[in-house]
């Protein structure tokens, strides 16, 4: 009797309605609910526009708000990789810029695409390059270093161009990936799409991914274990350049031109959404997923605030409040 009473106090124990277990689901619930608190926030904010805006539910509005986190997305999946290995990429907007310009300027000369589109890319890739071999080669600051970038970047534009735009409005291949559409859903926001699922795989699937946290998690212990720091760490600024080189291939397309000031100030909106998406600036986590949550919320802001006709000029307290509110937070979790 003594053992069968024993069993069945175990039983007891173990069962799912038991308090152990709702206070483990409540836990669960809990880690779920932070972990996708961005999401929630999106959601949230959508739901007081939809009410404070009759326009904010329309199709086309939901189109432009896509359309708008295209480019900024394709730079922040880039400046994803690099925050988790616990660097970072001011030079990305001045990169896109000068890749935009260079694209347009080839174009107007009578440059086939082909040759434009791999051209352009290359030297984003480059651009990249040359930063992750200071960074990597002389154990530079990144900050320093992409900085250098960026001015560097923004003066070839400036001098490439004579600080004018080129328009290439009415060319055929710019034009459709400007418009086109396939299977209705336009080309500018399938290829963002695209890089997104791929990006994800990476980082999720693949060996080089799993480096990636590693070396932002603990640099020295990833030495240690085998992993090759200094080439993945070049990797991933060639990964930043390369994808602004396409993001400078998307904004020449949006805007039928190609001007040297293209991407001013996008690299801190870029950071911005990789840390509101939940990426820590110290390394080691981060999700290309967050990363787009936090590009759709940022954009989301902008055009709430622009439907309810705010002054732009408290846009950026707004932006700078949202910024600072996912960075307390961010804090708070690794706290907890």
């Amino acid at each position: 009797m003594e053992v069968r009473k024993s069993i069945t106090h175990d039983l007891d124990n173990t069962n799912p309605q038991s308090g152990i277990n709702n206070e483990n689901k409540q836990n669960i619930a809990l880690e779920l609910l932070f972990k996708n608190k961005v999401l929630l926030a999106l959601l949230l904010i959508c739901c007081i526009l939809s009410v404070t805006s009759g326009q904010f539910l329309s199709l086309n509005n939901f189109t432009n708000i896509l359309l708008q986190s295209a480019i900024m997305g394709v730079v922040a999946i880039g400046m994803t990789f690099v925050i988790i290995t616990s660097g970072i990429d001011l030079g990305v907007g001045a990169v896109l810029g000068l890749t935009s310009v260079i694209a347009a300027g080839m174009v107007s000369g009578g440059v086939p695409i082909f040759v434009v589109l791999i051209a352009t890319i290359f030297i984003g890739a480059v651009c990249g390059l040359i930063n992750g071999f200071f960074i990597t080669r002389f154990n530079m600051a990144p900050f320093i270093v992409t900085l250098a970038m960026m001015a560097a970047a923004r003066s070839v534009a400036m001098v490439y161009t004579d600080a004018k735009t080129i328009s290439i409005y009415d060319n055929a291949f710019f034009k459709y990936l400007r418009s086109g559409e396939i299977i209705g859903i336009p080309i500018m926001i399938l290829i963002p799409v695209t890089i997104f699922l791929i990006s994800h795989y990476i980082l999720r699937y693949t060996i080089f991914g799993r480096h990636v946290y590693a070396i932002g998690n603990n640099k020295k212990s990833a030495e240690l274990s085998g992993i090759n720091v200094k080439r993945i760490e070049l990797s991933v600024y060639i990964i930043a350049g390369f994808l602004s080189g396409i993001a400078g291939i998307l904004m020449t397309a949006r805007l039928g031109s190609g001007t040297p000031l293209a991407g001013s100030n996008l690299e801190l909106m870029a950071i911005a959404a990789v840390v509101i998406g939940g990426s820590s600036l110290m390394g080691g986590r981060g999700t290309v997923y967050g990363t787009m949550v936090g590009v759709l919320l940022i954009n989301v802001i902008n055009t709430g605030m622009n439907l309810m006709n705010i002054s732009s000029h408290y846009q950026g307290l707004m932006m700078g409040l949202v910024i600072l509110l996912a960075a307390l937070i961010d804090s708070y979790g690794n706290k907890k």
